[in-house]
């Protein structure tokens, strides 16, 4: 058996090299002979190519890297007039004349020169304040437009100007290329308040674009929307630019590239199709660059071919010698860990190898992605710390973390919102659990923190809006941190805004910004008031004071844990009303606060309300008979004992009652308030005896009814019966 595997391994080993000799060879032939007769032709091709390619990356130099260069600059210069707010002197002079403002002027005129050595190649700045109808550039001041020598260019062509490249000659004989902005900056240019724009030197592009061509001998012709040329390199040879012109203005249907034999060189053309300009390129490239490249070519054709033979014959003596016994290796390892199947078991070596790989990379990639998933995960809920999120996040950002509760939905069917919908473009979405989501949002340092805000506010409330039907949520926005390592602290601060929805619905986005940070207070209100409307079945004092809570939390500043805290301390009242009216039946003993506490604060002040008018109703029922008697036994005890001093806390001892709950009932009963009656009782007890005994002093009246003070006596008579006690008796014996 042992002689046997080596007698096959030993067949298998020689037609593997005749299996790689004659391939080597077949091949060889084939391509030698193929590179050999399309040499020139290829060589064609590739230069057209690769002047195709040289034209893209010229153009893309031109607009994405020079020119953008200076809008960025212009645009960076002028972007603080976005805010009204701002203080910049940009928005000053925009709002000012020139009168008294030379100073700021000229500082102005100092930054407009910084602003030109720092930016190599401007050949001068300058900005219009169409209030003031001056202009002021890097070098001069005019006090009218008309005085510049851009008044033509500001009257006739600025507004066609406006954020896009023009190309005109200056009045000193200057080429240059002009861009404009309209300020303040973004504005439409029929509401703009002035422009700044920008000179930027032709000859120092050209210059600039030539230094990039691979050869002296390359041309490159940029032509704008009226057929002028705006850019060229090198020399302004008046063949090129008339072959150039010629190639644009043809009306072939292949232009991109052409081949002139005759003459030997290669053009190739191309339109630009932005929204602002419409540039044509040209870039023409003669034949003897490539020459010499070529025809080397052809000699290390035939070189190569015979020495490529030669290696490969060596190479398969090698390989046949070493593929064998390590691929029977591999596959005996292969078969230990992959099963491939009936399907694949006809298959050979290599197409096993091949399944078998390919399943190992499905299964890698989606282990990497459930990992990527799995770390910001654990980075928002903060399990991830000391991990390294390089990979995940940019650095250098700060972070903003928005929490999102899907209410109603598939939590996928939101993401595809999401995705979809999304203003802000810079984040990364994480799926919590089927109903919770996390956004992690990263910005610039310099970012504003109430425009992002804003930003993703109204994002989230588009998507709510155009959401279909079953999906609903609500989504809170933390804070921002500055670290990787924060973004729980965010998340934490998301899920505190999020409990607010008890305010402003489950459905409420809210910031973290705005939630009030007043200080925690131990109580709303006096719920002893509460307290004895429900035990004295006081329907309406009820709903009064559940009305003034409701206003006392709605005021819009005020920290939810004091609302909690305040309704807390409402349960516990109501609970305690229940305990000492034993009216248990109703109200069983259990989680009572969790049973009343509802989504918002609205529902669950109804719940409050609705079961406190339940027990107010059932304490009418049975506790009006009840309260009569015990008023009616203190207004007996009040009567006889009226020259006493008289309070609700001695009340409260005699009917082993609160006083405040005394003071309740007796409104209640008599329709009057304790104070009230008792005073009452007392003058007319007082009227009495100044009618009908002469014999005593008015003092002695006074102390008679439970008056010490004989003058605040005389002021409570003479405010109840509009006279003195001695003129009431006077009066008396008169009509007597």
């Amino acid at each position: 058996m042992k002689v046997g595997s080596q007698r096959r391994g030993g067949t298998l080993f020689t037609h593997l090299i005749i299996s790689f000799t004659l391939l080597a060879v077949v091949l060889i032939g084939l391509v030698g002979s193929y590179l050999y007769v399309q040499a020139n032709r290829l060589m064609i091709d590739e230069i057209a190519r690769d002047s195709k390619q040289r034209l893209v990356t010229s153009s893309d130099f031109v607009k994405n890297t020079v020119l953008q260069k200076y809008e960025n600059s212009i645009r960076n210069r002028t972007v603080s007039t976005l805010s009204l707010e701002s203080q910049s002197m940009l928005n000053y002079l925009l709002d000012s004349h020139w009168e008294g403002n030379t100073s700021g002027i000229l500082a102005f005129r100092k930054d407009l020169e910084i602003f030109k050595v720092a930016n190599e190649g401007v050949y001068k700045i300058s900005a219009f304040f169409e209030k003031g109808n001056y202009i002021v550039d890097n070098s001069q001041f005019y006090s009218k437009q008309d005085n510049s020598p851009d008044a033509a260019f500001l009257k006739d062509s600025l507004r066609s100007a406006l954020n896009r490249w023009t190309y005109r000659t200056l009045p000193d004989g200057e080429e240059v290329l002009t861009y404009a902005i309209a300020l303040p900056y973004g504005t439409m240019s029929n509401m703009s308040e002035g422009a700044m724009y920008i000179d930027v030197s032709l000859e120092y592009i050209n210059q600039l674009v030539s230094s990039t061509m691979s050869s002296p001998m390359e041309k490159l012709y940029a032509f704008n929307d009226e057929g002028s040329s705006i850019i060229h390199t090198g020399l302004n040879d008046e063949k090129g630019l008339s072959i150039a012109k010629q190639w644009m203005e043809s009306d072939r249907e292949d232009k991109d590239l052409h081949y002139n034999k005759r003459e030997k060189y290669v053009l190739s053309y191309m339109e630009e199709q932005a929204a602002d300009t419409h540039w044509k390129y040209v870039l023409i490239r003669p034949m003897n660059t490539f020459v010499s490249s070529s025809e080397q070519l052809k000699g290390q054709i035939f070189g190569s071919c015979l020495l490529v033979l030669l290696i490969g014959l060596l190479i398969s003596y090698v390989i046949s010698r070493r593929v064998y016994v390590p691929m029977k290796a591999l596959l005996s390892s292969i078969r230990g860990f992959y099963h491939p199947g009936t399907a694949y078991s006809s298959q050979n070596e290599y197409a096993i190898i091949g399944s078998a790989i390919t399943t190992l990379g499905q299964k890698i990639e989606t282990l990497e992605s459930k990992a990527k998933v799995n770390e910001l995960k654990n980075l928002v809920l903060g399990a991830g710390i000391g991990s390294e999120y390089n990979d995940y996040l940019p650095l250098q950002c700060h972070y903003l973390i928005s929490y999102i509760r899907i209410l109603e939905g598939d939590g996928e069917v939101f993401k595809a919102y999401f995705e979809q919908h999304a203003i802000y473009s810079y984040y990364k979405f994480v799926r919590l659990n089927a109903q919770e989501a996390a956004v992690i949002y990263f910005c610039e340092q310099n970012s504003a923190k109430e425009e992002l805000e804003q930003t993703l506010l109204t994002q989230l409330n588009r998507i709510k809006n155009i959401a279909a039907e079953p999906l609903r949520f609500g989504a809170a926005i933390g804070s921002l941190v500055q670290a990787p390592e924060d973004i729980p602290f965010s998340y934490q601060s998301a899920l505190h805004a999020y409990r607010y929805r008890f305010f402003y619905g489950s459905e409420a986005v809210v910031l973290h910004s705005h939630i009030p940070s007043t200080p925690l207070k131990p109580q709303l209100l006096s719920f002893e008031i509460y307290k004895n409307a429900i035990k004295a079945g006081n329907e309406v004092a009820m709903n009064r004071f559940l009305d003034d809570f409701r206003k006392a939390t709605e005021n819009g500043d005020i920290q939810l844990e004091t609302v909690e805290l305040g309704l807390l301390q409402l349960v516990t009242v109501l609970y305690e009303s229940v305990i000492e009216l034993d009216l248990q039946q109703i109200v069983p003993p259990s989680s009572l606060f969790d049973e009343l506490k509802k989504e918002t604060l609205a529902d669950t002040l109804e719940s409050i309300r609705a079961l406190s008018a339940r027990i107010t109703a059932h304490v009418q029922e049975i506790g009006n008979h009840a309260h009569t008697e015990i008023i009616l036994k203190l207004k007996m005890f009040i009567d006889d004992n009226i020259h006493e001093d008289l309070s609700l806390h001695k009340l409260s001892e005699i009917a082993s009652l609160a006083p405040s709950y005394i003071s309740t009932l007796f409104g209640s009963v008599m329709n009057e308030s304790f104070t009230e009656y008792v005073t009452r009782v007392r003058l007319e007890k007082a009227a009495a005896l100044l009618r009908e005994d002469k014999r005593i002093s008015v003092a002695e009246i006074s102390g008679l009814v439970g008056y010490r003070n004989p003058q605040y006596f005389h002021n409570k008579f003479k405010t109840r019966y509009g006279v003195t006690p001695v003129q009431y008796r006077n009066v008396a014996e008169t009509n007597a």
